[in-house]
This record gives C-alpha cells, structure tokens and sequence, in this order.
C-alpha cells in the first residue's frame, strides 16, 4: 500500500515544482520583455513576450491537468 503512493507522491511533487518552475519562468520572461519594450518594440522583446506567454502557458496546463485534479482527489 505505502509502496504504491510513494511514486505518486514524487510525480505530484515533481509535477508541482515543474509547474511552479514554468510559471516563474515564465513571468520572470514576461518582466524582462516590458523592460525591453519599455526601449522601443524589436525582435527580441517580442520573442520575450512570445515566450513568456509559452512557458505560462505551459505552467497552467500542467497545473490545472495534473497537479489540481492529484489534490483534488487527496
């Protein structure tokens, strides 16, 4: 019984810490792309906007499909 929650447990701590990671990423990205746009609109400010806006994205997703429905059910 406890030998089939420990690898649950570490996938929800892992997904968790990922999520967290790639929305900090994320808005870390998205801070930087302002201060850039705050110069004038180029390539790389929007590349940094773009980004940004994956990695958030991508946070979310993990979150809401895998982390949230695990402490959910908890």
């Amino acid at each position: 019984m406890v030998s089939e929650s420990i690898p649950e447990l570490l996938e929800l701590l892992l997904s968790t810490l990922l999520a967290a990671g790639l929305t900090v990423g994320g808005a870390l990205t998205e801070q930087a792309a302002l201060a850039d746009l705050s110069g004038g609109v180029s390539a790389f400010a929007t590349w940094e906007v773009y980004m940004g806006l994956v990695l958030l994205y991508a946070g979310y997703t993990l979150a809401s499909r895998r982390v949230f429905p695990a402490l959910g059910s908890a």
